[in-house]
């Protein structure tokens, strides 16, 4: 999805057996119950009708989960249609689609031992975000904020660097000049 799909919080219409429904994207204050029931998912290697179908059944009640989160499908449809892996595992085809971020494998990084979702959220907030605004923002919308804020921080770090070179190695009248430019 792009850019402006993830800034505006957007949704996908789909058609799930015959009925128009929306997928959406999941909000920052809904991903811890989101990653529990989508983690078997998440484990797969790839993501196809062949990977997903083997775990629909056994997977039911966390796909059911999932889509009470970020589909407007109707408990009563998709009890009507759990005959139906084919059409179910394309639906989360699609949910993954929408939520990418989410079922991005994962790097692991051995200097992030001090990071936590608090940790991310107060960032935010310190660069301008309310609170509410965070928790209501999509999972992709939060990762593009926070890459940004992240981005301007080392910036300003390396603009102060210079400027400490600038100040130790100029003279009384080159610094004064530097500092008006």
């Amino acid at each position: 999805m792009n850019d402006f799909f993830l800034l505006n919080n957007e949704s996908l219409s789909y058609v799930f057996v015959d009925q128009n429904i929306e997928i959406k994207q999941i909000q920052v204050k809904n991903l811890n119950r989101f990653a529990q029931f989508a983690d078997p998912i998440k484990k797969l290697e790839s993501y196809s009708i062949e990977t997903i179908t083997p775990l629909i059944e056994p997977q039911m009640l966390n796909i059911m989960g999932m889509c009470s989160l970020v589909t407007t499908i109707s408990p009563e449809l998709f009890k009507e249609n759990v005959d139906q892996p084919k059409a179910i595992a394309e639906l989360v085809l699609k949910i993954i689609e929408v939520n990418e971020e989410i079922f991005k494998k994962e790097e692991k990084e051995t200097d992030s031992k001090d990071s936590s979702w608090f940790n991310a959220i107060s960032y935010l907030i310190k660069h301008g975000h309310s609170e509410e605004e965070v928790l209501n923002m999509s999972y992709g919308a939060f990762l593009k904020y926070l890459k940004e804020a992240q981005s301007i921080e080392r910036q300003k770090i390396k603009s102060y660097a210079i400027a400490t070179r600038v100040a130790n190695h100029a003279k009384n009248q080159a610094w004064e000049k530097y500092l008006k430019q």
